[in-house]
């Protein structure tokens, strides 16, 4: 059984078809709750009652960390491929509901067999989507398989395979970005990202860009090791809050994991020199790969992976410069996202119930970010108790193509993790104090703010973006030699250039370079070399222009790249 427990501020769904014949009668209507946790679930071959039991009861502790009693199980068949019968399905999610109902659970139910159209909005605070996986069956389903597949190479092979995404809709992110050739997924590496020769590239410009913006801001950065001892969580208090989400293992006799947030590292950094007041505030950068064990992958697509990358960072400040440094991260959000045009809501989050620090420095923090707000003109929503465990934040949710709200950007004030690393800086009046810590993303996670802007811009990027900017073509190989020259004069001039010289029609050519969304395709035949000048044909509006000298080309280009915002 895999499921994705999401704790949400509503849901609400419509069934529209049946997807079998034997689907539950329900009536065709739209259904809606409010502040529940969805238990998105995928019964598996091999679940029992067990099973079911077990996964109630965790979820249970759940509601009682959250002060919730309320869920809707939700049959989800896209979570697995090793999916029970219906009619077995049906039964478990049935006995789910029933062991909810005897613990005193208010139950609902999505009926089964059907599809849905549904939309929901997820809570802002870190446990809010947590997924779980029980497969006490997972051994005599392994056994099953070996003995059907015989341990030969062949079929051992056949389980290795890249993931399906045929049946969505052509503006999702996972059909353009592998019509593009961005990235994909493969099954022995489920939630994780292969990033292809063109995903890189877009990923690279993405951090690029905002390193740029941050080396105006006298950033510093760092990279610190994947693996720690999980002691380091212990301290932070993410062990207590986090750990079901980490992957760990065994050294020696020690217990390490793979960090799951960098916050813990910086602040070994932290400690291994000595700062002062006059050293703030201190900007500190880290671009490192984090990784989280939580259900995601084909389900979501880019949207929730197990390893990604966030455009992270720390601040160090004194109390005087906490305000103004809220406000210049709220400042660098607004820059990025416009430059994307992307849109976006704002939420002040507050102290949780489960929560370090006292009250008295939660309501400082909260008038804090309340003014930051107000002060770069934006309006917040109030999301009462779903701050961080150790301080209140700012959410951004982006909207995405169907409307739906990803949260990316989030900036949190914290008073305590710097006095539980006991953390310190000289002040003017020469003792010890303790520094506040500001934690910010902007994009968030690479890969979800990738997939966001994969269907905002539905693959053609702008051409400071695109992975590709320009394909050379040729119209026959009489004209390869002069083309390659124009070719190499390009990639001379930083533009990032590919070429098709190969035995097709020049229409085939350009067809295939708008399949690919590449900005300009730059022909190349006789009356061109015989000029010594190209044709730029634009695949944004169609239109060709002839007898182009090649430096005004890359001037051109060059221009649009440095006044894309």
């Amino acid at each position: 059984m895999r499921i994705l427990q999401t704790h949400v501020d509503f849901i609400e769904y419509e069934p529209t078809e049946k997807e079998i014949k034997d689907a539950e009668e329900v009536e065709k209507k739209k259904y809606r709750y409010d502040d529940v946790v969805v238990l998105f679930t995928s019964v598996e071959e091999g679940d029992n009652d067990a099973v079911a039991k077990t996964a109630i009861d965790d979820v249970k502790t759940f509601l009682g960390k959250v002060k919730c009693n309320e869920i809707i199980l939700y049959p989800f068949a896209h979570l697995s491929r090793d999916l029970a019968p219906p009619s077995d399905a049906l039964k478990i999610i049935k006995e789910m509901e029933s062991h909810a109902k005897g613990l005193k659970i208010k139950v609902h139910r999505a009926p089964f067999g059907w599809t849905k159209a549904f939309q929901m909005r997820t809570k802002g605070y870190p446990l809010a989507e947590t997924a779980k996986i029980y497969s006490k069956h997972e051994k005599e389903v392994e056994t099953r398989v070996e003995k059907k597949e015989k341990l030969t190479e062949h079929g051992m092979m056949a389980r290795i395979r890249k993931s399906d995404f045929s049946g969505l809709p052509e503006t999702d992110h996972r059909v353009i970005g592998e019509k593009l050739d961005l990235f994909s997924f493969q099954e022995p590496s489920p939630g994780m990202v292969y990033w292809h020769d063109k995903g890189v590239k877009l990923r690279n410009i993405l951090m690029e860009f905002i390193r740029a913006e941050l080396a105006k801001r006298k950033y510093i950065e760092i990279s610190t090791p994947a693996l720690a001892n999980t002691v380091l969580w212990r301290v932070s208090g993410h062990w207590d809050h986090y750990k079901d989400n980490m992957f760990t293992t065994e050294l020696g006799n020690e217990e390490f994991g793979l960090k799951p947030m960098n916050c813990p590292s910086t602040f070994l950094y932290y400690k291994s020199k000595k700062w002062s007041y006059k050293d703030f505030p201190l900007r500190v950068s880290d671009f490192d790969q984090l990784y989280r064990n939580e259900l995601s992958g084909v389900a979501s697509g880019l949207f929730r992976v197990k390893v990604l990358t966030q455009d992270d960072a720390h601040t160090f400040v004194t109390e005087d410069q906490t305000e103004s440094e809220m406000s210049e991260q709220v400042e660098i959000m607004k820059k990025m996202y416009d430059v994307f045009g992307l849109k976006y809501n704002v939420k002040i989050s507050t102290m949780p119930d489960d929560h370090i620090g006292t009250k008295g420095q939660w309501d400082k923090a909260v008038d804090i970010l309340k003014k930051v707000v107000k002060k770069n003109g934006l309006k917040a929503e109030v999301k009462e108790k779903e701050g961080a465990f150790y301080g209140p934040k700012i959410d951004v949710d982006i909207k995405d193509s169907m409307g739906r709200e990803w949260q990316c950007s989030t900036i949190q004030l914290d008073f305590q993790m710097p006095q539980r690393f006991q953390l310190t800086y000289t002040g003017e009046d020469g003792k010890e104090h303790t520094p506040i810590v500001i934690h910010r993303v902007i994009y968030g996670s690479f890969e979800r703010f990738i997939g966001i802007l994969i269907e905002h811009y539905q693959g053609k990027f702008p051409v400071w973006l695109a992975p590709v900017q320009a394909i050379v073509v040729s119209i026959s190989d009489q004209n390869e030699k002069y083309a390659k020259t124009i070719e190499k004069e390009l990639l001379e001039n930083g533009i990032r250039v590919v070429s098709d010289y190969e035995a097709n029609t020049i229409g085939y050519k350009i067809r295939n370079a708008q399949l690919q969304k590449i900005p300009y395709s730059i022909v190349i035949g006789k009356k061109e070399e015989d000029a010594k000048t190209i044709s730029v044909r634009s695949n944004y509006d169609g239109k060709e222009k002839q007898g182009v000298k090649i430096e005004n080309f890359v001037k051109q280009i060059k221009d649009e790249i440095k006044n894309f915002n």
